[in-house]
């Protein structure tokens, strides 16, 4: 299933599956019924929000530097707590995430956030569509670097688009969780946008999927020189199955990787720590070069987590040189779940 910006994606897709799951036959009913949704919600939904959270990372974008995905956020401990008499839904969670600045450029980051959503959903012919609508902020979020690029910079120090403490801050929570949020859960995948969007508006898929495939993740994502960003990890559940890539390239050259998650993760983590580029700790499952324009790749994995890793190994720009004179790659891409060929 597909994952996008922000924590109130990964929550309120469990809201969608739980509901289709009830099977209920009354869809006009629990339209019209704003208690028995919430009540759906609270005894299906609420449970599964934290597990869902923490399978996969979420995209981080920053309104100053564009539409693009420029870093990554990985929740690692989450707690929900539900207030029936407000039908709202507290999220607590914490964990890494890396993003590429002005000045500082790669920096991995800790964060803990505490936010507050008033879910809502509504049935039509093809699709659910669920919504988080953001309240407010229950506890600002703590920041902690890991590991810089840039080695003289800390929390304070000043880029282009203010102290990195507050860039980083405002990423997580300003710019993505106060727009609120769409999940359209369809038959072949789920779709994520910022915004309340309302039927029959869909998110625009750049790819089709694939006959009988799953989409996963699609979205767009930059890739500066020497960077990479960690799709995922993406769930195999069962034998006989592969993960479909489709990318589409402008810019810059990149190359893509497949691992495992205990090797991403591993991986990751020196990503975080600011240390120089370099190979996977272990021989990668599949490994290739996505060149500029459209290219696919179907990868036969085993039941398991995996991450889709792509980079950028043209050099970076000597510090202090303005990051728009390197190499950058701008990928599309949609990865998918199917049968393998």
């Amino acid at each position: 299933m597909s994952r996008k910006p922000t924590f109130a994606f990964l929550c309120l897709i469990v809201l969608a599956l739980a509901v289709t799951g009830v099977g209920c036959p009354c869809k006009d009913a629990v339209n019209a019924n704003d208690g028995l949704r919430w009540w759906l919600f609270s005894n299906f939904g609420a449970s599964k929000v934290c597990p869902e959270m923490q399978k996969r990372g979420m995209p981080l974008k920053l309104a100053a530097l564009g539409p693009n995905s420029v870093g990554r956020f990985f929740p690692q401990q989450c707690q929900v707590q539900v207030n029936d008499a407000q039908r709202t839904m507290a999220v607590t969670v914490n964990g890494t995430g890396y993003a590429l600045l002005p000045v500082a450029r790669r920096v991995g980051f800790y964060a803990a956030i505490s936010v507050e959503y008033r879910p809502d959903f509504r049935f039509t012919e093809d699709a659910t569509y669920v919504w988080g609508r953001f309240n407010r902020v229950l506890t600002a979020p703590t920041l902690r670097i890991l590991g810089v690029e840039n080695q003289i910079v800390n929390l304070a120090t000043q880029t282009p688009l203010g102290d990195v403490g507050t860039v980083i801050g405002q990423g997580v929570v300003a710019s993505e969780l106060q727009r609120g949020f769409t999940v359209v859960h369809q038959d072949d995948g789920d779709d994520f946008a910022l915004g309340d969007l309302q039927p029959p508006q869909k998110p625009p898929r750049p790819f089709k999927p694939g006959k009988d495939h799953t989409m996963l993740a699609t979205d767009v994502t930059e890739i500066h020189a020497a960077s990479r960003d960690y799709l995922g990890p993406f769930s195999v559940d069962g034998s006989g199955a592969a993960l479909f890539l489709r990318l589409r390239v402008v810019g810059a050259n990149l190359d893509y990787v497949v691992v495992d998650k205990g090797t991403g993760d591993l991986w990751m983590q020196s990503y975080q720590a600011g240390q120089p580029i370099g190979p996977p700790p272990m021989q990668p499952l599949s490994y290739g070069t996505a060149p500029i324009g459209d290219s696919q790749r179907a990868v036969p994995l085993n039941p398991g987590l995996y991450y889709v890793v792509v980079e950028n190994k043209a050099p970076a720009a000597p510090l202090g040189v303005p990051m728009p004179f390197e190499s950058v790659g701008y990928v599309t891409y949609a990865v998918e779940l199917g049968d393998r060929p």
